[in-house]
């Protein structure tokens, strides 16, 4: 399971990139080349929302199986219509901070991510486009033309194309990937139960114990309430605000710059 946190965040990171280096250029053609970058996470907000029902085979301590939680976890956080998480983890020796909210379709996201190196950048993605800040390092990072550059914390619209994109954006790509990373048989038998922020969590891990990987889900709705990732490849990533409004917005007007 230590894996599992790394792939969420690394396909946020080459979002960013993408999208940064698809608005700073002058074709029309979103870049596809694409390593992990850059903007700060938020504070954890309290666990929301409906879950799939049914019944799960329970061992001598009244705990489900451990492959039922996680089947119950992945169908219901993939059946969400929006969500939300935040956390940090480490890689390639890097720490990076991620905060994503968004929309299980990917039209409307919100995402900041921060890489150590790297810089900050921010990410938001509405009907009407998708917009992007970032710091002067990830700009720098990124090539973009001396406007761009000195954009301080304006939003950048990216061109049209961009919009191809919002599927990567989109909360249900983000937790295929995350669950790609995970299999009932990579996990311990042994349940675990385990208080996170006030919510009663059953607990599963690795087949080498907590400190390999563990994921936490929630007792009464079994929605994913935190991933941890190893202690070669540590992280933790907490969710939150399962098929909520987010209120998400494009940033205001005075807030965007023309490239124009």
């Amino acid at each position: 399971m230590k894996n599992l946190t790394m792939r969420v965040v690394a396909v946020s990171g080459a979002c960013a990139i993408a999208l940064g280096a698809t608005a700073c250029s002058k074709s029309e053609t979103p870049t596809t080349k694409a390593s992990s970058s850059s903007a700060g996470a938020g504070a954890g907000r309290s666990p929301s929302s409906s879950a799939t029902t049914g019944s799960a085979s329970t061992d001598a301590k009244g705990a489900p199986q451990a492959a039922d939680i996680l089947a119950k976890a992945k169908t219901n956080a993939l059946a969400a219509s929006s969500g939300a998480f935040a956390g940090q983890v480490d890689q390639n020796g890097k720490t990076i901070n991620i905060d994503f909210k968004g929309t299980s379709d990917g039209k409307t996201a919100d995402i900041s991510i921060e890489m150590e190196g790297d810089g900050k950048a921010r990410v938001i993605s509405v009907a009407d486009g998708v917009y992007i800040q970032g710091d002067a390092t990830f700009w720098k990072k990124q090539g973009a033309p001396a406007k761009v550059q000195n954009a301080g914390d304006k939003f950048i619209k990216a061109p049209a194309s961009a919009a191809a994109m919002t599927q990567s954006l989109s909360l249900k790509s983000f937790l295929q990937k995350a669950f790609g990373a995970v299999t009932p048989q990579q996990v311990s038998k042994t349940v675990g139960s385990k208080s996170v922020g006030g919510v009663d969590c059953w607990v599963i891990t690795d087949k080498k114990g907590e400190g390999e990987g563990a994921l936490y889900v929630s007792k009464d709705t079994f929605q994913v309430v935190r991933f941890t990732g190893s202690k070669s490849n540590p992280g933790q990533l907490d969710f939150s605000d399962w098929n909520a409004d987010l209120g998400i917005k494009a940033p205001a007007a005075s807030q965007v710059i023309s490239l124009g």
